[in-house]
């Protein structure tokens, strides 16, 4: 398999003036890159002052693989702990397949925020299963 080079994982990262970590996701969140984003989170978040929420943008998201799930779900883990709330701001039609699938779409988003925030209904743009009844 080869890769192009906009598949390659990269991310920005911005504290906002509202206090919030503001992380930018573009290419493959996969095996070789995801430690990449954890450790980045990580240090943010240990900072004696943390950030009130962490927003990632995943527009540019191209793959999350299951380690990138796994990552993902490793934040949400962290950020709650630290009393900090993830958001997983403009996500692709494929992640939110992926969370659908995986039963792990209300757990790593709050399909009410979200939905008003991106201005689209949670699950609209997916092609997979419909959202189970809350």
């Amino acid at each position: 398999m080869t890769t192009s080079p906009d598949d390659t994982f990269e991310f920005t990262t911005a504290t906002g003036p509202d206090g919030a970590l503001h992380v930018e996701l573009g290419g493959d969140l996969a095996w070789d890159s995801a430690d990449e984003l954890l450790a980045a989170a990580r240090t943010h978040l240990a900072a004696a002052r943390h950030p009130a929420d962490v927003r990632l943008d995943c527009a540019r998201l191209t793959l999350c693989d299951s380690m990138g799930l796994s990552t993902l779900l490793a934040l949400h883990r962290e950020t709650s702990a630290a009393g900090v709330r993830l958001h997983l701001e403009h996500r692709p039609p494929f992640l939110d397949r992926l969370l659908l699938l995986t039963g792990t779409y209300h757990h790593l988003t709050d399909a009410r925020a979200t939905a008003a925030h991106d201005r689209a209904t949670p699950g609209d743009e997916a092609d997979g299963p419909p959202l189970p009844p809350n």
